[in-house]
């Protein structure tokens, strides 16, 4: 699944001046090898991998003024830091995962854990994506429409460590 990228750049530009909480959870390295995560490798070229484990959370200026409950179903995709810039994917980055998840309720504090990814290589990831709020969203080819909460890359910016990391996927934006 690959998010529109055409309502990230139009939010993204929105909110390139945009200051907000940032979360930079970074997880407990549960099952360390001795990598040093830099490259992805172990220091013999075996690749490190790590398994997100995602919690989310929304700006409360944000959770209060939305037209419908901070409530519905997340898409999104975690992309290599390096192809993702302050307006969303870089041209041709390809996601190193895609992300679902029903049915998740922001009216209140953050979730726990709701979901556990495939191991992927342990490097700089950002998360983008979006909570379908009002439950319109196309599953062919889903993007946010005006006022569903939405990541912003400088938010949700991470760096794997082996094993596992746990990550609170931060929605800083209303979609324009």
């Amino acid at each position: 699944m690959k998010i529109h990228a055409l309502p990230l750049l139009l939010l993204a530009f929105t909110a390139v001046a945009c200051t907000g909480n940032k979360d930079d959870s970074g997880g407990e390295d549960s099952a360390s090898n001795g990598a040093d995560g830099a490259d992805g490798t172990d220091g013999e070229d075996s690749p490190v991998t790590s398994v997100l484990r995602l919690s989310f959370d929304i700006d409360a200026d944000y959770r209060d003024v939305m037209d419908e409950p901070a409530q519905g179903n997340f898409w999104g995709d975690v992309y290599h830091a390096d192809e993702v810039s302050s307006v969303g994917p870089d041209e041709g980055a390809v996601a190193l995962a895609s992300l679902y998840v029903a049915d998740i309720d922001l009216t209140g504090d953050a979730t726990g854990i709701l979901l556990e990814t495939e191991a992927i290589t342990a490097v700089s990831v950002i998360i983008l994506g979006f909570l379908d709020s009002d439950g319109n969203a196309n599953p062919d080819g889903p993007g946010p429409d005006q006022r569903d909460p939405v990541t912003l890359p400088g938010q949700n910016r991470t760096d794997l460590m082996a094993g596992s990391t746990d990550v609170t996927v931060f929605f800083g934006l209303l979609n324009p």
